[in-house]
């Protein structure tokens, strides 16, 4: 098998080829020695040397050359005879010049040889990483484009020169102003260099004049030229239109509830005011007043627009909910708020929970309410406490909100619109009762000492 001087050998192999220099070295020796003086062999032990030297340390082939040369003097044919101290020195400076000058060479070129393998294999991996990011931004979804410190397009992916309208053509080289106006202010701006994943919302102009909303996330970086920007733009138009399209619809879902729940308070007040005005008809003379006949035509008529029921129906919107998904929402929504107010959030959610016919939107509004309110109550007292729990009761999901605050003064006028000292309308808990109560399900309030909880019950899907 052949073997090259750059490569690693086994043990086995290392003892072999050290064994073959040494019975070289002896077999030069005892030739020249039977040849005697006039056929000098020194130049051939360079051989044996160089091939070991490859293999050995420094210090391992100086003593191997001088053990050489010892041998060669002693049982060559000189046997120390006249002149051996400088035909000594002469063959040891020989031998041990030449061998540790081919090792050398030897590990200069293993050195090389593994620099190559590294910088290739780096090389390598270099090349599969922009490739690896090169797939990716081509491939991705959303647009990626960076901005050169002129305002201009430096590079933009597929997926952006389509959301500017490039269809055949690339916006590189174009002012970023022209389509996307708030990137180039940002650019501008003497914070431009700080920007970090700052996410900016903003409409844009595609290229044919056509508007679109979009998010950007963007990041400076800086260039030889000076600060540039990294941006990753997301056409958000369609998200926007059906997240305003889905809140004037819950607008008016809640503008309905609260019509119906104010409706049914004035219906019970103009039907004792029919009563009163049909018992004061009995009394004589009162009933040919004209004052008192349009009292009662004015009595009538309200009584008749507080029974009107409302066209649009709440069925219409009412879907099949996860209250252990839902609540999961809302603790990704309340936490951060807890955790400012420095409130220990306690969440005990039970398994296995049926469905509740519900509309999404405004059962989380709810949650939301009782939520803000527990934690406007609870903040700055010392170990506050805010506990969400929620389990299954005879077909019914019971949810129960509970704080340690200091509870609530008036509980009797707790759920009736317009209360005095309520924060902003006092018609949370009013419109709140009213969604719950367009679900089938009820809204409650209990208090003991330590503890105030406000329980919603919904009926479980079957």
């Amino acid at each position: 098998m052949a073997i090259r001087v750059t490569d690693t050998l086994s043990d086995w192999q290392l003892a072999s080829l050290l064994a073959g220099c040494v019975l070289a070295i002896a077999g030069l020796i005892t030739l020249e020695a039977s040849l005697g003086r006039d056929v000098p062999l020194g130049g051939f032990y360079l051989l044996p040397l160089i091939v070991a030297s490859a293999y050995l340390p420094r210090w391992a082939t100086f003593l191997g050359a001088i053990a050489t040369a010892l041998a060669r003097e002693a049982y060559g044919p000189f046997g120390f005879a006249e002149a051996a101290p400088q035909r000594l020195a002469l063959t040891a400076v020989a031998f041990t010049g030449g061998a540790l000058f081919a090792g050398e060479l030897v590990r200069n070129r293993r050195m090389s040889l593994v620099l190559l393998r590294k910088s290739e294999q780096e090389l390598r991996l270099r090349s599969d990483a922009e490739q690896e990011a090169r797939a990716l931004v081509e491939t991705s979804p959303a647009g990626v484009l960076t901005v050169d410190s002129q305002g201009r397009i430096a590079r933009a992916n597929d997926a952006a020169s389509r959301m500017l309208g490039f269809t055949e053509s690339s916006p590189e080289g174009e002012l970023v102003a022209r389509y996307i106006p708030v990137l180039a202010r940002l650019q501008e701006s003497p914070q431009a260099a700080r920007l970090t994943r700052t996410m900016v919302e903003a409409s844009g102009h595609r290229r044919n004049g056509e508007t679109f909303f979009g998010q950007a996330w963007v990041s400076a970086y800086s260039a030889a030229s000076g600060p540039c920007l990294a941006v990753i733009l997301l056409d958000v138009t369609e998200q926007v239109r059906d997240r305003e399209e889905g809140g004037l619809k819950q607008l008016l879902s809640n503008s309905r509830i609260v019509a119906g729940a104010v409706s049914h308070e004035l219906r019970n007040l103009a039907a004792a005011a029919t009563v009163l005005h049909h018992n004061l008809t009995k009394t004589p003379g009162l009933n040919e007043n004209p004052d008192f006949r349009a009292l009662g035509t004015v009595v009538e008529s309200a009584l008749k627009l507080s029974s009107t029921e409302l066209s649009d129906s709440m069925e219409e919107v009412l879907e099949g909910v996860d209250v252990a998904e839902l609540l999961e929402e809302l603790r990704a929504i309340v936490s951060p708020g807890l955790e400012e107010a420095s409130i220990q959030g306690q969440w005990e959610i039970h398994k296995g929970l049926p469905g509740v016919r519900v509309d999404r939107s405004g059962l989380l509004q709810v949650f939301l309410n009782l939520a803000k309110n527990s934690i406007s109550a609870l903040r700055g007292r010392p170990e506050a406490r805010l506990r969400i729990t929620a389990y299954g009761l005879e077909g019914t999901v019971v949810i129960r909100v509970s704080d340690n605050g200091p509870g609530i003064p008036a509980a009797d006028r707790l759920f009736q619109p317009f209360q005095p000292g309520a924060s902003s309308t006092g018609l949370g808990l009013f419109v709140s009762r009213a969604i719950i109560r367009t679900f089938g399900g009820e809204l409650h309030q209990t208090q003991q000492p330590g503890e105030c909880t406000f329980i919603v019950e919904l009926p479980g899907m079957r």
